[in-house]
């Protein structure tokens, strides 16, 4: 895994590799790009050329959602703060409301920012690249992506359960 891809290592603690709208410009897949950028523009109300992110700390191109991000801009503020894992507070108020807001790919930022605390970001993002990938053919996924875009394998189930689907 290369240096120049820790951009892909979110101030929050996702992957942005495995991010449905980072993925959806980057795959072959001229159906589900149409897809997702009519469900963008709908949901955020901007053409679909603004529906488009290099990854959070790329320092180009973010979606509407990342650059209204609290994490993101509380980091922006704290001297020699990348990533929440760095920070003195870590866990707050943000990262914990984030990771418990019902959103199954936010529910486990709390245990990815301990993770990169642990082993720092260029493992992290070596064990992330390898697990959103699908195993059959290599291709990398997104995270809810149930068969791979490319040879149709069934993907494995890799987001955490939340509390809802214990009932």
């Amino acid at each position: 895994m290369s240096k120049g891809k820790t951009h892909l290592v979110a101030v929050c603690g996702l992957y942005c590799g495995a991010c449905v709208l980072y993925r959806v410009r980057r795959d072959d897949n001229p159906t589900r790009l149409e897809e997702i950028l009519k469900q963008a523009t709908e949901r955020w109300q901007v053409p679909a050329d603004e529906i488009e992110c290099d990854g959070c700390l790329a320092g180009g191109r973010l979606t509407p959602y990342c650059q209204a991000c609290k994490m993101r801009l509380c980091a922006e503020e704290r001297p020699g703060v990348t990533r929440c894992s760095d920070c003195a507070d870590f866990p707050c108020d943000l990262v914990m409301d984030f990771n418990n807001d019902g959103l199954r790919h936010h529910a486990e930022v709390l245990d990815n920012l301990r993770r990169l605390r642990e082993i720092g970001a260029e493992k992290w993002l070596a064990e992330q690249d390898a697990r959103w990938r699908c195993p059959q053919c290599g291709l990398s996924m997104d995270w809810y992506a149930r068969t791979c875009y490319s040879c149709g394998a069934d993907q494995p189930y890799r987001l955490p359960k939340l509390p809802r689907d214990n009932g």
